[in-house]
């Protein structure tokens, strides 16, 4: 197949790292405007240009190792190349000093806990704005574009076109030092006496007699006591995994949206009056007839996200092949006997599932790395297997095709 990538000489930074990155061996020439022509067919955005080139390389993990991955790579990737590499310097600055440095805040990379093409990209952008990179005002983007050009630059031999920046540890700031009081101040010490003494000849020897005038003594205000603050409610003893609301959901509509191309916006009835919008980055492992009509499990007390532009009110889980070969819906092993909002449940640690889980009390987070399939592809919560709570008080377990040992998520 027969392709050509062409360049602007003076733009476009981050496509060229990407281009010099992946080896690629596609034909590349300097043009005026940034396009790849495929066999006639020509492309010039931006993002769909690095995805064909990830693409040819044979690299899908820095597309993401999974679905979810994935759909954080799409929507990040997205924000870059059509938003950032337009922006103003004072808009770029911003989202450095603020976007990116709280996001990085806890993340080694943009995106799970490896590099992707997000890293690649945006720092092919950030690398004009090194001046801006200080200690003071975005120590996490720091850390990180020290990492990544390392791993991206210096280990691939592009530092000729992507010069080496050096880390300036200088700028940061020192910590503050608090200076003790002083014990004595001989002229602040007599000027506090003699206001002390002003103030004890003013107030009356005794308060329940007469003043020399014959005025009755004014009766000091008391100070309105202040009740304790109630205590905050205590944490209970609730197992964790039991504030998690998966249910059964039955896929009644699916398409693709339009402003992404990895990811499908699903209508799933989870038992409420109404089917709830959910996007998932599934576009990779479904056809669209393959989502349609079937029931899958839906995590539905995460707080609401915007996903490119829709909001997304729960989410679909799936098993992960270990390598990242597969990814495949979870749903119930017998769909007969289930129907949708049946509560998904572990034997002997049931509980009431908290109504939107807050994000601080990191439960999903929590209870997340405990879910898996086994060897028999049934679903798993540490060594207990994930039951569905049915009408008629059977148990009905969760399985996935064929991934076998998969994490959930």
């Amino acid at each position: 197949m027969a392709a050509t990538l062409a360049i602007p000489e003076k733009s476009s930074h981050e496509i060229r790292l990407v281009y010099k990155f992946l080896k690629s061996n596609i034909q590349f020439t300097t043009g005026k405007e940034l396009s790849l022509e495929v066999s006639g067919e020509k492309i010039d955005t931006p993002n769909a240009i690095v995805k064909y080139l990830v693409s040819q390389a044979n690299k899908p993990e820095l597309l993401g190792n999974n679905a979810v991955e994935q759909a954080q790579v799409e929507e990040w990737l997205s924000f870059a190349t059509q938003g950032l590499r337009n922006a103003g310097k004072k808009e770029i600055i911003s989202n450095i000093e603020k976007k990116f440095n709280e996001h990085l805040s806890t993340r080694t990379f943009f995106v799970g806990n490896h590099l992707t093409i997000v890293d690649i990209v945006v720092f092919g952008i950030l690398h004009s704005y090194t001046k801006n990179l200080k200690a003071t005002t975005c120590p996490n983007v720091l850390r990180w574009f020290d990492l990544v050009q390392h791993m991206v630059i210096k280990a691939n031999d592009l530092t000729e076109e992507f010069p080496l920046f050096e880390v300036n540890l200088d700028d940061v700031p020192e910590p503050v030092v608090v200076k003790e009081e002083k014990k004595s101040d001989k002229k602040g010490d007599k000027k506090e006496d003699k206001k002390a003494d002003k103030k004890a000849e003013k107030k009356p020897a005794d308060n329940n007699k007469k003043t020399e005038g014959g005025d009755k003594p004014k009766k000091e205000k008391k100070k309105a006591e202040k009740k304790p603050a109630a205590p905050a409610p205590a944490e209970t003893d609730q197992p964790v995994v039991s504030r998690i609301d998966i249910r059964v959901g039955y896929i009644k509509s699916c398409k693709k949206h339009e402003g992404a191309d990895s990811l499908y916006v699903e209508e799933i009835d989870v038992g409420e009056e109404e089917p709830r919008t959910i996007v998932s980055g599934l576009v990779r492992w479904y056809p669209i007839e393959q989502m349609e009509n079937r029931y899958v499990l839906v995590l539905c007390n995460l707080k609401p996200a915007s996903m490119r532009g829709i909001k997304s009110f729960g989410m679909v889980l799936c098993a992960t092949a270990p390598d990242g070969s597969a990814v495949e819906l979870l749903g119930p092993v017998d769909t007969s006997k289930v129907k949708p909002g049946d509560r998904v449940f572990i034997e002997g640690q049931e509980g009431e599932p908290e109504k939107v889980l807050n994000p601080k009390k990191k439960y999903w987070e929590t209870v997340q790395p405990e879910l898996k399939t086994n060897d028999d592809l049934i679903a798993h919560y540490g060594d207990k297997p994930l039951l569905i709570k049915t009408a008629s008080g059977e148990a009905i377990q969760c399985k996935v095709a064929t991934v076998k040992n998969g994490g959930i998520k």
